[in-house]
């Protein structure tokens, strides 16, 4: 047997045993039962006593009132928030920190002193302290997944994500993000670690603006369990 023919048999052979061993890394898709994935997620936010979280938009508009267009900052159990958000108004766009604690809300725009005591729809969004919430938040919309389907494997910065699509009633959506017709449903794709089954993306489309099309969200929560102080802005109003 000459050495062309010693490597091609190799090469039969081989082939198949690696990617069986790196299935996970790019070979297929996660073989992962969807429903167990999702349950696995749920118990690692809910777990979780703070976690950090990026906001960005696509299509993001709207023919009425102010809308969130992306964000960042920190979240604390129980229901606590510091970060800011970025929302438009009519075509300004504007940057507001926020902070929210045990139900108070407040925000600072741009041209402001000081926070004072508001209402986040005023801003067009709810409240981000309720995103840890296991009965109103992020993992709530875990649940409520109709039909998921796992689907192949992706990255988010290296780190190997499970994705599960699914879709989730407009309702649910409501309480976390402005959405103009809650009775539709919108489409959710969430990606779970495949080391720690820790929630690390939620992508959210659909009609989520009234007068607009279909805008994406898209979340991206880490740095789970750091430790994070939160508390009401001094000379708040």
């Amino acid at each position: 047997m000459n050495t062309h023919t010693i490597l091609r048999t190799f090469k039969r052979v081989a082939a198949p045993l690696v990617c069986t061993s790196v299935l996970l890394a790019g070979c297929g898709g996660s073989t992962a039962d969807p429903a167990t994935l999702l349950r696995q997620a749920k118990q690692a936010v809910d777990g979780a006593q703070s976690a950090h979280f990026t906001l960005t938009s696509s299509q993001a508009q709207s023919s009425s009132g102010p809308l969130i267009t992306g964000g960042s900052g920190d979240m604390k159990r129980p229901s606590s928030f510091t970060g800011s958000l970025d929302v438009d108004f009519n075509g300004l766009q504007v940057s507001i920190g926020v902070v929210s604690v045990g139900g108070v809300f407040y925000a600072q725009l741009p041209t402001a002193t000081a926070y004072q005591k508001t209402d986040p729809a005023a801003y067009g969004f709810g409240d981000p302290a309720a995103l840890l919430d296991p009965n109103h938040g992020l993992s709530r919309l875990l649940t409520l997944c109709q039909q998921p389907s796992a689907q192949s494997d992706d990255r988010n910065n290296g780190e190997l994500l499970h994705e599960v699509t699914c879709k989730i009633p407009g309702s649910a959506v409501a309480s976390l993000l402005t959405d103009a017709n809650p009775t539709q449903a919108v489409d959710a794709t969430f990606g779970i670690a495949a080391s720690n089954n820790e929630l690390r993306k939620v992508v959210l489309s659909g009609p989520l603006f009234s007068g607009s099309g279909t805008t994406t969200f898209t979340l991206i929560i880490d740095r789970y369990g750091e430790s994070v102080t939160i508390t009401p802005p001094p000379n708040a109003s």
